[in-house]
């Protein structure tokens, strides 16, 4: 009787820490919702909306970067949906976050050369050299991140095909595809 005691409260215990976790990651979503919808409504607000009544001239630039920083909101709500739906955490969409990112950060970079490039020649050249390093590494950046992504999806896809053949072999005793794909992750 002693040794369930300590098994109930451990049971009670994991069951309450797993309502808790789930309690957590759906406030996150729905702040990440917000926070999407807030930034859509105040890109539509500062830059769409004066457009269309003639007020300013499109400025494509920020409207891409804000688009770009909500696309990054989509993705980390993504990843929060499937842990709560499947109970892990999976890495490719951190990995496109990352990826969405750098490409942010290139446009950016771009974007300051241009206004950078018109001012004082030897802040300038100076400014150029710090831009070209950081897209440098920027670029270094993309590549690993766009292979990480490539080698993530071709390891799901090898795992699919080991299970149909599996599964042909072997009809009655292979796991689901469900289930195996939660344990790679």
């Amino acid at each position: 009787m002693k040794e369930e005691q300590p098994s109930r409260i451990l049971l009670m215990l994991t069951a309450l820490w797993n309502k808790s976790e789930t309690f957590i990651y759906v406030l996150v979503g729905l702040t990440l919702l917000i926070a999407a919808l807030g930034g859509l409504g105040q890109l539509w607000m500062s830059y769409i909306v004066p457009w269309v009544q003639g007020r300013v001239p499109l400025d494509v630039l920020q409207i891409l970067d804000g688009l770009l920083l909500i696309s990054m909101l989509a993705e980390i709500m993504q990843m929060v949906k499937i842990s709560v739906m499947q109970r892990r955490l999976s890495s490719e969409p951190f990995l496109i976050v990352g990826l969405i990112s750098v490409v942010r950060r290139v446009l950016i970079i771009t974007a300051e050369g241009s206004r950078v490039i018109s001012g004082d020649f030897q802040v300038a050249e100076r400014a150029f050299e710090l831009m070209m390093v950081e897209l440098a590494i920027l670029a270094l950046l993309l590549i690993v991140l766009i292979y990480g992504i490539k080698i993530l999806r071709q390891q799901r896809l090898d795992e699919a095909r080991r299970l149909r053949e599996e599964r042909r072999q072997h009809p009655d005793d292979t796991p689901e595809l469900g289930q195996v794909l939660g344990n790679l992750e």
